[in-house]
């Protein structure tokens, strides 16, 4: 073999300074794989919509009881032929009555709405709109039929047994059956704008509490500490750029 064609020495392989990071390390974790939604047992949806439903319907015998005691009654007299006619030119009475049922019934609504949104905190979601769209309607039922029931058996009464020209004060009765649909509107509003206004992105999944969704902190994203990078820190100076290893 020729001399000078002998191999040298061999050669160093070309250094590669490690990457440089002013502001503090990267992320050491990124999976964006999507994660898997978790659902809510149908069985414990079912049951707080009925929960719901039933306490709202039960609220509504109170409510019944407040509504003929804060709405007046009803002036009438026996005509004789003519039968029992209204004994004033202009009643606003049967105006009142409405009146006063669907003022209680929006108030309630909008009170019941935000106090079952507190409460049930680990329950929001579907089955909790549903529980105040039902119950609202429930407790207006209820409300109503208890309402009328106050004082109509004297009513009844007074009806057979009067005579002509005899007057009476005609128990509050509801004329605008739209009033039974104020309690659910209200309660289906403030619950749909408070789910709105909500700033938890896990409102759908059992547990929620609000601010702290699997998007900021379950989804697999680290910054390798609690507070992220510093950007107010002092740079990193870069490795220093070692000599060329020498030749043989």
């Amino acid at each position: 073999m020729n001399p000078s064609q002998e191999p040298g020495p061999p050669q160093a392989p070309l250094y590669e300074p490690p990457p440089a990071y002013p502001y503090g390390e990267p992320a050491e974790v990124v999976d964006w794989s999507p994660r898997r939604p978790l659902r809510r047992p149908l069985r414990r949806t079912a049951l707080v919509t009925a929960l719901i439903t039933a306490a709202l319907a039960a609220a509504g015998a109170p409510l019944g009881l407040l509504w003929t005691w804060l709405a007046p009654t009803v002036p009438v007299i026996n005509a004789g032929q003519n039968g029992i006619v209204v004994n004033d030119p202009s009643p606003e009475e049967y105006i009142a009555a409405d009146g006063w049922f669907t003022l209680i019934g929006f108030v309630f609504g909008l009170l019941a709405a935000v106090l079952i949104w507190l409460v049930l905190r680990r329950d929001r979601g579907p089955g909790l709109l549903l529980g105040v769209a039902l119950g609202g309607l429930a407790c207006a039922a209820v409300m109503w039929e208890v309402g009328r029931l106050v004082g109509l058996s004297s009513w009844n009464d007074w009806q057979d047994s009067s005579t002509a020209g005899q007057t009476y004060d005609r128990p509050p009765d509801l004329h605008a059956h739209g009033a039974l649909l104020v309690i659910a509107f209200a309660a289906v509003i403030v619950t749909t704008l408070l789910a709105g206004w909500s700033n938890d992105p896990d409102l759908d999944l059992p547990g929620a509490k609000p601010g702290y969704g699997h998007d900021l902190d379950g989804a697999g994203f680290s910054s390798g500490s609690p507070a992220g990078p510093d950007p107010t820190a002092a740079p990193v100076p870069p490795a220093p750029w070692p000599a060329d290893p020498p030749r043989g």
